[in-house]
């Protein structure tokens, strides 16, 4: 016999379409929601969702089981009865110079405001995907040109060349090779004539080490320049703006959880203080 949490679960499941989409919903991982979703389907005798192009699809079943856990639902609701507990997770992907610099240091405003959201940062180069739910929200240095995404342009990072106090570099580092194409790198290895980088690394907090240690010139966010003792602008004429875009599927945008992230997301990063990046304080 199937329980409310049974019904519950496959209720998620449906909506979200993806095992980590429910996962993220109700707090646990993934290993627990394939578990509990065995058991419901041992529990109902039959396979109650299909895998088709990465997302779950309830069968029959299922969705017998989904109209039944709704109408469940608007029961417990009617009645007053608190239907879950368990805080809300919204995950949000972006460059981590993003959840250092921007993000991270007011988090406790978020947290106070929404004790029941569970805010994941996860800093990643790589664009995720927001309609297979790798993420809820990301934050990108491009504006997305296809799928069904909406994107808001909130802030800006700006890029100048610096390089260790009192040095006058005759090298540069760049990122990966497949980066090249990047305003930054592109306009640093112009400003080198373009020569071949000294050194090529992946992360800017990386990057930003080895500028301070005097290993070459690099094109750093003004932010990062402000906080990392000894490193300078070289020359402030040489630098690159590029627009932060928030990015939310259509389908994800007007749920309770994801509104109030992106809502706090982009006040906050539109209000970090211009010229370093930093936020202003709050009293």
């Amino acid at each position: 016999m199937l329980t409310w949490n049974d019904h519950h679960l496959v209720l998620v499941l449906a909506r979200a379409s993806t095992v980590a989409g429910a996962a993220r919903a109700l707090g646990v991982n993934e290993t627990t929601i394939s578990r509990r979703l065995a058991a419901a389907e041992l529990a109902a005798g039959s396979t109650l969702f299909r895998r088709i192009e990465r997302k779950l699809e309830p069968t029959a079943a299922g969705r017998a089981i989904v109209e039944a856990g709704e109408a469940m639902e608007r029961a417990l609701a009617a009645s007053g009865t608190k239907i879950s507990s368990a805080p809300a997770t919204v995950r949000v992907s972006t460059v981590m110079t993003v959840i250092e610099h921007m993000i991270a240091p007011r988090l406790s405003e978020f947290v106070a405001r929404h004790p029941g959201i569970v805010m994941e940062l996860v800093g990643s180069n790589e664009t995720v995907s927001l309609a297979r739910r790798e993420a809820d929200i990301s934050i990108r240095l491009q504006r997305p040109e296809r799928g069904r995404l909406v994107a808001r342009r909130i802030g800006r990072m700006r890029f100048i060349l610096a390089g260790r106090e009192g040095t006058d570099p005759t090298d540069f580092i760049a990122y990966e090779r497949d980066m090249d194409d990047l305003p930054e790198i592109a306009t640093i290895m112009a400003r080198f004539g373009n020569a071949a980088p000294v050194a090529r690394i992946v992360s800017l907090s990386s990057i930003t080490r080895a500028v301070q240690r005097g290993l070459g010139a690099a094109m750093l966010p003004e932010c990062m320049i402000a906080t990392t003792p000894g490193v300078v602008a070289l020359d402030p004429s040489v630098h690159v703006e590029r627009p932060l875009w928030l990015v939310v599927h259509e389908d994800m945008k007007e749920r309770p959880a994801v509104r109030s992230a992106v809502d706090w997301l982009s006040d906050t990063i539109h209000n970090a203080r211009p010229g370093t990046g930093e936020l202003p304080h709050t009293p």
